[in-house]
């Protein structure tokens, strides 16, 4: 019902991981710059099932889904299965372009992976200050310290895209509302043939705009997003946290 309540008004703050002050990033936030570098390792405080705390450690490596396409100076994050076409784009200004799309993948076990994190990177110059991400009508002054806003996924699966690419999918989708089963079929297809993945990956164009679908970490949830800017104050990159582990325990 939560989780209903949320798409409907796409305003309210679901629990998440405590910030400074009500739209700051997290304490944690160098994670967003460090997930992305070779060989990154956290070890995780975990529960071991009643024999005490473990600490277990975690290893990941980057996978790239392509180029993401702006256009209009905007972009957008949302399941792209549910709210694609509804979802309105993020209020901070972005540069036109075509720009990488980059994902932090973690290893789970043996051979079992997922994506923890997903990012756009608009320059190459590093984040010095990292910011919630919010859409027009979010005002971070009505969170509490411990609430967030994000995105609600419902079917396993996050996306970067142009205003312009839910227009044209739109359109689309009005002519074909079955059109959702090819992205799924290509976006599993693919998934599969990458090695050390397996999870849904999907770079399907829309006119002349793209979407960049991927795996939303466990799953379903409600996940936040965040704006690096370098030290001059531009927006350097834009990262969706899909929470796959307990930052806040975690040393890296």
């Amino acid at each position: 019902m939560l989780k209903t309540i949320l798409k409907l008004l796409g305003l309210a703050g679901f629990a998440g991981t405590a910030a400074a002050a009500p739209g700051d990033a997290p304490p944690y936030a160098n994670l967003f710059t460090r997930a992305f570098e070779p060989d990154f390792t956290i070890e995780v405080e975990e529960d071991a099932g009643g024999e005490g705390p473990v600490r277990n450690r975690y290893t990941f490596h980057t996978q790239s889904a392509g180029d993401l396409i702006v256009s209009t100076g905007r972009i957008a994050a949302a399941d792209p299965f549910v709210n694609l076409t509804e979802t309105l784009p993020f209020v901070t200004p972005v540069p036109n372009g075509r720009f990488p799309v980059t994902l932090s993948v973690a290893k789970i076990g043996n051979e079992h992976y997922r994506v923890a994190l997903a990012r756009v990177l608009f320059s190459n110059e590093p984040a010095v200050r990292w910011q919630m991400a919010l859409k027009n009508g979010q005002d971070p002054a009505t969170l509490k310290p411990d609430e967030i806003f994000g995105y609600p996924v419902d079917a396993g699966t996050g996306s970067f895209f142009d205003p312009a690419a839910a227009v044209e999918a739109k359109a689309l989708t009005d002519r074909n509302p079955n059109a959702w089963e090819g992205w799924q079929t290509r976006g599993e297809a693919n998934g599969a043939s990458i090695e050390n993945f397996g999870s849904f990956l999907l770079n399907e164009p829309f006119g002349n705009a793209n979407v960049v679908m991927f795996h939303s970490g466990w799953g379903d949830g409600y996940y936040p997003s965040y704006f690096g800017y370098d030290a001059s104050g531009k927006v350097t990159a834009l990262v969706t946290d899909f929470g796959t582990h307990d930052w806040s325990r975690s040393k890296f």
